[in-house]
């Protein structure tokens, strides 16, 4: 018989993509809603009753990309590293979820950390130094200068609202002509600019202080959002406009110094035909916005706004996962990291995270509960960025160090997974895998990376192999023959890593 030909190859594989997991995977058989969550696994989520997300192909797990162009050639190379962990900075209110952060830039040095724990009244924290309590939950802590003093403002879910000065005390906004005092319904924060604070109702008026004041409201102080019939979301400030966000629509304004009534006026040219699904799905983030965007077709995707456009960044994966859920359960936090703009998508149990200069997706899962409800930071006092959460009781406020970053949660180790799409060299031949490099940084402390695989369409996976990573050379050695194959990388140490590739030096079996 004639001997089968072989032929000698080494192909790379990038460990970088976006997340393709099967949304729709037995869908028929579990349904198409999400119930009863019961944890995070490795490289899925669990759901009794449902599948939402599958455990089947390229997923990135607390693994952040990282693209870096060279700027003489234009090459592009691709890395992924293990994301921070969280430490506990201070522990305010020990039994307590969190429900808003902020760093206070205006009062001392600009690095006091404010935060506001509570499930049904909130108590406002000065790092662990109470300020007073609230009746109702506060949505979150803004802040502004009234006539030279530095300011807190605080919205609360019950539509009250208080402020606390520099030197002051925690006090509620009484006048009569506020629209939380006048029986009316507030939707999100406050945003403020030129002097004044505004606030929005879900009726669809957008509400402003008077001017250098935050205790004084008019009765002629708002303007009614009307160009298209929706219900009041919330407001964000985009540049030195107000943008005012409907279920299904979003509106423009510009302050053009109105002598009476509101100082407002809507740029009608900017009209934009999505709104936003909750107030708690817009996030500032610098001088742009983004929000979880929903309209009148069906349409539930995430956005950033591009020349006073909503630019799609999610998903078809993404917005799956949202359709499934809907809009109320669902929150949107931003921070920025490592010189990466993060943008946190949440819903129950899972955060997808985009990284806005890469254009890439990932998932974060923590070591218990979820630690990133909402950032705070002012980097120029220090390099550390703060966050609550209100899936966790503890009553901490947690920090990530920039400079001296952990890789745990609050003490625990978690683990980095990135799982690879199926890889067959577009050959349906069989392969005899000799050599697995990974391509990669050369860690400080000793650490293993354990490798498994699949070649039966993510069905079962080996039993994990390790890699020093500690070594220069991290290679296995006969690792059997495949038709197709996935990998899946993991990493539960409490050591940074950083990866490139796996690089396969094989022979095909060619009929």
């Amino acid at each position: 018989m004639p001997q089968q030909q072989q032929l000698r190859q080494t192909t790379r594989i990038p460990l970088v993509g976006a997340p393709s997991t099967r949304t729709f995977w037995n869908s028929n058989a579990y349904g198409g809603t999400a119930s009863g969550f019961v944890g995070i696994g490795v490289v899925g989520v669990m759901i009794v009753g449902n599948v939402t997300t599958s455990t089947l192909d390229q997923r990135f797990i607390n693994a952040i990309p990282d693209k870096i162009v060279n700027p003489m050639t234009g090459k592009e190379r691709f890395y992924v590293y293990k994301r921070p962990g969280f430490e506990t900075h201070t522990t305010p209110a020990s039994g307590s979820p969190g429900t808003a952060i902020r760093v206070w830039t205006g009062q001392g040095t600009g690095d006091k950390v404010i935060s506001a724990f509570g499930g049904t009244n909130s108590t406002i924290y000065d790092g662990t130094t109470s300020l007073g309590a609230i009746v109702g939950v506060a949505r979150d802590i803004t802040e502004r200068d009234v006539a030279g003093t530095a300011t807190l403002v605080i919205p609360v879910d019950n539509s009250r609202a208080y402020t606390f000065q520099n030197g002051g005390a925690l006090t509620q906004i009484t006048d009569t002509d506020y629209p939380g005092e006048a029986s009316l319904t507030t939707a999100g924060t406050f945003v403020h600019m030129d002097g004044y604070s505004f606030i929005m109702t879900t009726g669809g008026r957008v509400y402003n202080s008077d001017l250098n004041s935050i205790a004084n409201w008019s009765a002629t102080g708002y303007l009614s959002a009307q160009f298209y019939p929706d219900v009041g979301v919330g407001l964000a400030r985009y540049k030195d406009m107000i943008v005012a966000f409907g279920r299904e629509s979003m509106e423009f304004y510009r302050n053009i110094g109105n002598p009476t009534g509101s100082p407002l006026q809507r740029i009608d040219d900017l009209f934009v035909k999505v709104g936003a699904v909750n107030s708690t799905a817009i996030v500032q983030m610098e001088d742009n916005i983004a929000w979880v965007g929903s309209s009148d077709i069906g349409t539930i995707s995430v956005y950033i706004l591009e020349n006073y456009k909503p630019k799609r960044i999610s998903t078809t994966v993404i917005d799956t996962q949202l359709a499934w859920r809907g809009g109320p359960s669902v929150y949107l936090t931003s921070a920025k990291l490592f010189g990466k703009t993060l943008i946190f998508l949440q819903y129950g149990l899972v955060t997808y995270v985009y990284c806005l200069e890469d254009d890439m997706w990932h998932e974060w899962a923590p070591a218990s509960t979820i630690l990133w409800h909402k950032f705070a930071a002012n980097t120029n006092a220090n390099s550390l960025v703060y966050s609550v959460s209100r899936n966790n009781t503890s009553g901490k406020v947690y920090k990530i160090s920039q400079t001296s970053p952990t890789y745990q949660d609050d003490g625990s180790n978690f683990t980095m997974t990135i799982q690879t799409n199926k890889v067959d060299m577009d050959s349906e031949n069989y392969k005899r895998l000799h050599r697995l490099t990974i391509v990669s940084d050369e860690t400080i402390n000793a650490t293993n990376l354990n490798i498994s695989w699949s070649d039966n369409d993510y069905d079962t996976f080996t039993t994990a192999r390790t890699a020093t990573m500690a070594s220069d050379r991290h290679y296995l050695s006969n690792c059997g023959s495949f038709r197709r194959r996935a990998f899946r990388l993991t990493n539960a140490s409490s050591e940074p890593m950083r990866l490139e590739a796996l690089e396969l030096y094989y022979t095909e079996s060619l009929h």
